[in-house]
């Protein structure tokens, strides 16, 4: 299902996600009712656990929505327990230098090529697809995005993105505009021309280029820029921005 976002790209298309961050199923369920190419599941800031994301992916199965998740930190643990429920690629945040962006890599890889440890278990439908096949498959399937949210990565990012089976690029736009000590200025030059570089650096690869959008006009703006993977906000924010239309159309006060 990975290949659904790749193949997009490669066709010049740009691909929209929404971030899943509370932590039910039918908030999953819901959503998928629209035509979102992606969800991110986040463990990084959300309270998610593995246990959640293997309930919480079960509405998605037969759809053509791809489930991704954000793991809480480059710990080849944890990227390994969210492969073994079937997500199709992961999101780690904090990488600053091209080795820790290979160290990502060998996580997400089987041996001899990585160090993902053989124990399939919901990937391959509890043995209902064969064990062999999805090992053959994965080292050439997955999708693998760093997250570039700091200084030195941003210094880094040629680098980064240089690093085979990198898959691409995210920019968490608070953490980096709190990085650059401009926090949520998103106007300022310093800001956009740091993002600015974060695109050039993974287009020029060829890769996916992510970033966080949080209004329409932000999802639009992005798309001008060139970014092919944009998350339309989240959950949190779609149930309060819907209340609050629902208010103040009504005339109820704050």
């Amino acid at each position: 299902m990975s290949s659904k976002i790749l193949s997009k790209i490669s066709r010049g298309e740009v691909t929209f996600g929404a971030w899943i961050t509370i932590s039910h199923p039918e908030v999953v369920e819901i959503l998928s009712n629209l035509p979102f190419d992606w969800f991110m599941f986040d463990m990084e800031h959300a309270p998610l656990t593995i246990r959640d994301i293997e309930v919480m992916l079960m509405p998605l199965r037969g759809l053509d929505i791809v489930p991704l998740v954000r793991v809480p930190w480059n710990d080849f643990v944890v990227i390994k327990q969210v492969l073994d429920l079937g997500i199709q690629g992961v999101l780690v945040p904090w990488v600053n230098t091209r080795e820790e962006a290979e160290k990502a890599v060998k996580a997400m890889k089987y041996p001899p090529e990585g160090i993902r440890g053989v124990g399939p278990r919901r990937c391959i439908m509890y043995g209902f697809y064969d064990i062999k096949k999805y090992y053959e498959e994965w080292n050439r399937n997955f999708i693998l995005l760093v997250q570039i949210e700091t200084m030195e990565a941003l210094k880094n990012v040629e680098e980064i993105v240089s690093v085979k089976d990198v898959s691409g690029t995210f920019i968490g736009p608070n953490d980096l505009s709190a990085s650059l000590g401009i926090f949520r200025d998103f106007k300022n030059p310093k800001y956009i021309e740091a993002i600015s570089k974060v695109l050039k650096a993974t287009k020029s690869e060829g890769k996916i280029a992510g970033i966080m959008a949080l209004t329409p006009d932000d999802a639009l703006e992005k798309i001008e820029m060139g970014f092919n993977f944009i998350a339309l906000s989240h959950d949190v924010r779609y149930l309060i921005e819907g209340a609050k239309l629902f208010l103040k159309t009504l005339g109820i006060p704050k």
